[in-house]
């Protein structure tokens, strides 16, 4: 059988045994009608020897720009033999939720919290799978530990989400499917992706800003960026620009400068606190890390052509994704699961 690109970038990179190991399927999107955003996420986990058994979990948030009040998490942990994972097309179960490379279904549900999160969608994106990093060694060596791609880089959800007793539905909604994969997080990060701008309904932003581990040490600060604007792909990702590019991040606030093929970029990204949603993540050697997440943050980009020439600003209000990652908590950002 012959799968797309896509597809087998997708497919689950586990080989069923290794251990020290971690794997992440992410699905994440915005309802510009309605105001609402979510975050689904389909993981494995191998821990380390003496970390416990492997294990799968199915992740699911719900985001309301108009009433953060509203916001929730839910998640469920199963054994791994609850995990389904095709290995000449992608497609995969856990606990009864289903993935594949065009449809995603599944519910979780909290009746102690009287909580529930049930979603039926499809999606698609044109072009290729879009790869943060710029070599494709980089995708095969042990360095870097994590690593990151996006199947659907530009992609559009339509279908019906019931976020405990409210029912949405929605058609084409920006959003983007990703897949991630290796043997240990980064010490900390801030990420973050928009595809809903107000200027340029065709226009894409990425950023990452990281800080990995090498042997005993603290790296200094990596931050790559993708910017598509008016049809064009600017790529700040190569090992020189990941170094020289200007980033400077704390919870809920994010700027940002970056050079590439003419183009400089220099942004914002800024989310309140009552907006984000707390998650704890576990590394395979069961160190933990909180995701301060939020899914309705504000993003301008002001860009600007050789010589300081102005090539327009894109903004987007309350559609963007951002997240910050650290080795502990924020008394602002309760943790939800």
């Amino acid at each position: 059988m012959v799968i797309s690109e896509k597809e087998m970038d997708n497919v689950l990179k586990w080989d069923g045994s290794r251990r020290g190991w971690y794997e992440v399927y992410y699905l994440k999107w915005n309802d510009l009608a309605s105001d609402t955003a979510y975050w689904i996420r389909y993981t494995m986990t191998s821990p380390v020897p003496g970390q416990g058994d492997p294990y799968c979990e199915l992740w699911g948030i719900f985001f309301d720009a108009a009433d953060p009040e509203r916001n929730f998490a839910l998640k469920n942990r199963f054994p791994i033999s609850e995990l389904e994972a095709g290995r000449d097309a992608f497609n995969m179960r856990i606990g009864g939720a289903h993935l594949d490379a065009r449809s995603c279904r599944g519910e979780l549900k909290d009746e102690s919290r009287g909580l529930a999160l049930e979603w039926d969608f499809r999606f698609d994106s044109s072009g290729p799978t879009f790869k943060h990093f710029p070599y494709p060694w980089m995708y095969k060596a042990a360095f870097p530990k994590t690593k990151v791609l996006s199947p659907h880089e530009d992609g559009r959800f339509t279908g019906r989400v019931m976020a405990s007793g409210r029912t949405i539905e929605f058609k084409n909604a920006p959003g983007q499917q990703t897949h991630i994969w290796g043997t240990k997080h980064a010490l900390n990060w801030a990420w973050g992706h928009c595809n809903a701008f107000e200027e340029d309904e065709g226009a894409i932003w990425e950023g990452l800003d990281s800080q990995i581990k090498v042997g005993p040490f603290k790296s200094p600060r990596l931050a790559l960026f993708y910017l598509r604007h008016e049809g064009r792909d600017y790529y700040f990702n190569s090992i020189g620009r990941i170094a020289a590019n200007n980033s400077s991040w704390r919870l809920g606030d994010w700027t940002f400068e970056a050079e590439t093929g003419g183009m400089k970029m220099v942004g914002q990204v800024s989310i309140e606190p009552r907006d984000m949603v707390a998650v704890t993540y576990t590394d395979p050697d069961g160190a933990k890390l909180w995701c301060n997440n939020g899914k309705v943050a504000g993003i301008k980009l002001k860009l600007m052509g050789p010589g300081g020439s102005e090539l327009g600003t894109l903004t987007s209000a309350n559609a963007c994704a951002a997240e910050f990652v650290e080795r502990k908590t924020y008394d602002e950002v309760p943790v939800r699961i």
